[in-house]
């Protein structure tokens, strides 16, 4: 997940030896209570998001593949459990998360050829048409709608040819839909400004109502989770002709 505070930029090329030497800052008030939270956030990604996404990642891959992606950036990339199905796959992946202890674990849990790399979603530390498609995974329900168009932004001009999305599709009979009922668990014990930007994604309609709203087409689609979470692939001409 994304946080809207400033970031800085960590060396492409960051490996565990960096990790070993690097001083850490000294740790003071809301510091530590800070650096507290980010190590939680990361055990619970490991021992249960990255659990329950895992259906996602091989649907994303083979999104990809059939779209003869050349390499890929994952736009809040957490603990890198896409980066590392897409490298598996043979696809170049370079990570981006605004967290450093996420950005850690994932190298910890690396492969060769994987790259990561400390920034924000919302202003990416990338040149333009940097990769040939970029990944927004579960990354923008539990933002403001203004804030999903700035991360929209930043994704189509980073992107050479395309913008994947997967995220969060209310089912037609989601009360009897046992997946749907999990998903809003987790997001209703959530922080406050996250719960708040889910209940308002899924009232606009959820993924679908948000690429209506900025007039996306999809050149190709997929499903997982029973079909509450969708995946959508736009193309960077779709994408700038509409803005």
């Amino acid at each position: 997940m994304v946080a809207p505070f400033p970031t800085r930029m960590l060396p492409l090329e960051y490996t565990t030896e960096h990790l070993s030497t690097r001083q850490a800052p000294p740790i003071l008030g809301g510091m530590a209570f800070r650096k507290r939270y980010a190590r939680f956030a990361v055990a619970i990604y490991q021992v249960l998001i990255d659990p329950l996404i895992s259906p996602l990642r091989p649907r994303v891959v083979r999104l990809c593949r059939a779209l003869e992606v050349s390499d890929a950036l994952d736009i809040a990339s957490g603990t890198g459990a896409q980066c590392r199905a897409l490298s598996r796959a043979g696809i170049p992946a370079t990570g981006v998360d605004s967290s450093d202890d996420m950005i850690r674990a994932a190298i910890r849990r690396g492969l060769r050829g994987v790259r990561y790399t400390e920034g924000s979603a919302y202003d990416l530390p990338f040149e333009a048409s940097s990769f040939d498609a970029c990944l927004l995974i579960l990354a923008l329900h539990e933002h403001s709608p203004s804030d999903r168009i700035r991360m929209l932004t930043e994704a189509v001009r980073v992107a050479r040819r395309y913008v994947i999305i997967a995220d969060y599709e209310e089912p037609a009979r989601s009360r009897t839909n046992l997946a749907w009922q999990v998903i809003r668990l987790v997001e209703e014990t959530a922080g406050c400004e996250h719960r708040e930007g889910f209940k308002e994604y899924v009232a606009g309609g959820s993924l679908d109502g948000f690429l209506d709203r900025q007039r996306l087409s999809v050149v190709r689609e997929d499903a997982s989770h029973f079909g509450t979470i969708r995946l959508a692939a736009v193309t960077i001409a779709d994408s700038l002709s509409r803005q």
